[in-house]
């Protein structure tokens, strides 16, 4: 058993990051940046505010917790001022913020005040940090947090209330319970993703089980101890299974010549990203949404609260969403007056509600659009990638009024949060395909603006040369070649006009597109790696990357903005003309990667193209957006969507033929009468 928790440890580790919800994973073992012995550390001023954020130092044996604050000052150049006395040294300032009358610096490790003070303290691996400047009236406030931890069969090992100092991370809380429990924690410091729990206790870990972290049954979108708690909420830790690949030394071991199999049967010796990649026309999308609806169905998958991802697809279906996800919505919202700790859990509400045609702004009386604006999260100025991400997507989804500081502030966040060489990511210097396509989502809508225009380009290209030769994203982090990857990379870019199908995103394995149907399964679900089985969060992010592709070819906006249904013009009223190079475009070759209606596959960069929902939201915006680089301008009726390849452009010319004979014959008849009586 300890030879095969070895072996699969490497691997387990990279689940990182599943993108559904974009969370970060707690895996089974070491990094390879994992330190020998680590802590964490991190100051707040008397607000609550990062003085400098979670910070990972590597020490030695007799480092006290004042040698780790000075390498931290050090390496995230702020300044350590203190005074120094017989009893140790005393902190008075830390960067900017400095002790005042009425306030001064506390030190706490794994969320409770230390008995000496900070040169005395000598830290262990694994400590967390916690410098906080306090008010001298209230110098250790506490917060009160319920923690869980169960194993593989749901057997309780932890299941208690704690008390932390206010600011304390999810991990404080879990130390503290597990302490109260007698309980070792076995974890692990890393330079860039900082603490991961290997277990909890002498917990039987099998070879492809970890545990999986939540807070108020969100999981975590970064790691357990960069994660604040506040007064009321439960830490969650689940033992999770996950099935890894196959072993890669058993798959390429040469049989011998008797043992090899015939060349006929070559279908049955590949793999999936090895079998011959088969077209995807228009109907073929439809039809992988039809069998995720079928999917659902035989899951008896009910949408209620908590279902967004599901809705947020559902809602482009032909199929309605049931009353009953407006009324927990609305029983939600009442029990907790407006009020959500968790801001995605409020975005994405906002999304869903607005996916119904529900206006978030009168939720029984409550405004759900201002406690967004308003949120604690957002009073910083500079939120997380997601929740600027998410809170983006969330005042798009409608036509919601909110400042415009507001608004400049969440696209001004995501785009400084764009790597260097493009594209976007939770953590750390590597772009991820996930974060990127919500970026590029997000950021649709304002593609007019030219900073916002360089940025799309640059994520453009990255998930481009980025897709490796099958089609996909070999991401480390997602424990290899994910259809979250690649769903979210479908999705957006097509908010952003561009053509997953085309040239650009076609390798030898096949198109995004065509890659994403490797991972479907029989049951017309979708599964995360692609030997694995159908999984919800794999499902929900395919159905909403067919359904994006659809809105592409249809012209009629980003799959995360919705609205009232159009009006249908009159039907006399005669439809705009068409490029005539559309209707001169050959029917698309069925055995060749793309659709049967795609656009150009000379395009490799963003159409220019509609970002407005169904009814012309932000047209006005959008009317003149400027063609991307390489784009193919798109013919567009006056709401902003792609006018359908029909003939309609010979009935035009016939029909305007007709005008101008009936004009001329009209003059030819009044100069003639004019010559007659002239001529009298």
């Amino acid at each position: 058993m300890k030879n095969r928790i070895i072996k699969y440890a490497a691997f387990l580790l990279s689940l990182l990051l599943i993108v559904g919800n974009l969370t970060f994973i707690q895996p089974l073992a070491v990094h390879a940046a994992t330190m020998d012995n680590g802590v964490t550390i991190k100051a707040i001023d008397e607000n609550g505010e990062e003085v400098f954020g979670l910070t990972a130092i590597e020490i030695d044996e007799g480092d006290t917790a004042f040698d780790v604050l000075l390498e931290a000052g050090e390496k995230k150049d702020k300044e350590i001022q203190y005074d120094e006395y017989d009893f140790g040294n005393y902190v008075t300032g830390i960067g900017k913020v400095l002790e005042t009358d009425t306030h001064s610096w506390s030190f706490n490790v794994n969320g409770k005040a230390a008995d000496v003070g900070a040169s005395s303290f000598e830290v262990e691996n694994g400590d967390n940090v916690l410098f906080a400047l306090r008010d001298l009236d209230d110098f250790s406030p506490e917060v009160s947090i319920s923690v869980t931890a169960t194993d593989i069969n749901d057997n309780a090992i932890i299941n208690r209330e704690v008390a932390v100092a206010t600011g304390s991370s999810a991990y404080d809380a879990l130390y503290q319970a597990a302490a109260q429990e007698d309980l070792i924690l076995d974890v692990s410091v890393d330079d860039t993703y900082f603490t991961f729990i290997n277990n909890v206790g002498e917990t039987d870990l099998g070879p492809n089980e970890y545990w999986n972290v939540a807070v108020d049954n969100e999981a975590l979108s970064t790691s357990i101890a960069d994660h604040p708690v506040q007064e009321g909420q439960e830490v969650q830790l689940q033992v999770t299974t996950y099935e890894p690949p196959e072993d890669v030394e058993e798959e390429e071991e040469t049989p011998s010549e008797e043992e090899a199999p015939p060349a006929e049967t070559e279908d049955e010796s590949k793999t999936p990203a090895d079998k011959e990649t088969p077209a995807i026309n228009k109907k073929q999308v439809q039809a992988n949404v039809d069998d995720i609806l079928s999917y659902m169905d035989a899951a008896s998958i009910q949408l209620t609260s908590g279902s967004e991802w599901w809705v947020w697809g559902v809602a482009h279906t032909n199929r309605e969403i049931p009353d009953s996800y407006v009324e927990s919505i609305e029983a939600l919202v009442k029990d907790n007056e407006g009020e959500f700790r968790n801001l995605f859990e409020l975005e994405k509400i906002i999304i869903a509600l607005s996916a119904v045609g529900k206006d978030a702004t009168d939720i029984n009386g409550i405004n759900l659009i201002d406690k967004l604006e308003t949120h604690s999260w957002m009073e910083e100025g500079d939120p997380a990638i997601n929740a600027a991400i998410y809170g983006l997507l969330a005042i798009d989804s409608a036509e919601f009024a909110v400042s415009e500081d507001f608004r400049t502030m969440l696209i001004t966040s995501i785009l400084d949060k764009e790597l260097e060489d493009g594209g976007w990511s939770f953590f750390g210097s590597n772009p991820s395909p996930d974060i990127t396509g919500m970026a590029l989502a997000a950021l649709a809508p304002y593609k007019e603006d030219p900073k916002v225009k360089t940025a799309i380009d640059r994520a453009v290209t990255y998930l481009a040369e980025s897709q490796d030769a099958e089609g996909g994203y070999d991401i480390e982090f997602n424990g290899g070649d994910s259809s979250e990857s690649v769903s979210q990379a479908i999705i957006g870019l097509a908010a952003v006009g561009a053509d997953p199908t085309s040239p650009s995103f076609t390798k030898e394995g096949g198109n995004l597109l065509q890659h994403l149907l490797k991972f479907k399964q029989e049951d017309g679900g979708y599964s995360h790696l692609l030997d694995g089985g159908s999984t919800d969060m794999s499902t929900q992010q395919a159905l909403l990357a067919f359904v994006a592709y659809q809105k592409l070819v249809n012209g009629t906006g980003s799959v995360y903005q919705f609205s009232a249904p159009v009006e249908e013009e009159p039907p006399n009223e005669p439809e705009q003309p068409e490029d005539p190079e559309d209707t001169e475009k050959p029917e698309a070759d069925p055995n060749q990667p793309g659709t049967d209606d795609e656009p150009k596959d000379e395009d490799p960069k963003p159409e220019k193209g509609d970002n407005t929902s169904d009814n012309g939201k932000n047209n006005e915006t959008n009317e003149h957006v400027k063609q991307l680089e390489n784009a193919g301008d798109k013919q567009t009726n006056a709401s902003g969507e792609k006018l359908p390849n029909t003939s309609t452009n010979t009935f035009n010319f016939l029909a305007s033929g007709l005008v101008l004979l009936l004009i001329g014959g009209a003059i030819f008849l009044m100069w003639r009468k004019r010559q007659a009586n002239e001529s009298m």
